[in-house]
């Protein structure tokens, strides 16, 4: 009887001390697995307030190149009337009128050219912008899936944790 006693003593001490270690480990893998979580969910904030940003600074670049777009059309139109009078008047004037009115000309063509070269450099803008707004959507998209596959990982953990713990209730405990 006393052979059987300290078997049984024996026995269950070292289960407990497998389960104990088994339970400091589990512990230690789940804190880790939410710390990781936890910091992922926060990469996915982060790259979700910069794509905001980005967002907003893209609107904002579409705005002024539109505006650039319609000062460039009132130039062009203001060129072509110029343009217009000039022929008109070509015949009436003399020399130095029609020397004022070619300089008239010229800066209006320099204004429009410098319009074009704003709605160029705005476009540009743009293009990075766009870019921007794009990469960022990219890493986004792998944020979120590394996140579900961390998911994954941990509920797998959990599932071997409870077979483990049904098999240890079966044939252990019995």
């Amino acid at each position: 009887m006393k052979k059987i006693t300290k078997t049984t003593i024996v026995s269950f001490g070292t289960v407990a001390l497998l389960l104990g270690g088994a339970g400091a480990g589990y512990a230690a893998s789940n804190w880790q697995g939410h710390a990781n979580m936890v910091q992922t969910q926060a990469n996915l904030d982060k790259l979700a307030t910069q794509l905001s940003k980005d967002k907003t600074s893209l609107e904002s670049a579409q705005q002024e190149l539109q505006q650039a777009k319609n000062t460039q059309a009132d130039l062009q139109n203001q060129l072509a009337q110029a343009k217009s009078e000039y022929k008109s008047l070509q015949n009436q004037y003399t020399v130095d009128q029609q020397q004022k009115i070619q300089e008239k000309i010229q800066g209006i063509q320099q204004a429009v050219q410098a319009g074009n070269d704003r709605v160029a450099e705005k476009q540009k803008e743009i293009e990075a912008l766009n870019k921007k707004v794009s990469d960022l959507e990219s890493k986004l998209a792998n944020e979120k899936q590394s996140y579900s596959d961390m998911a994954q990982a941990i509920k797998d953990a959990q599932d071997t944790r409870d077979k483990s713990d049904q098999l240890v209730n079966q044939y252990v405990e019995k």
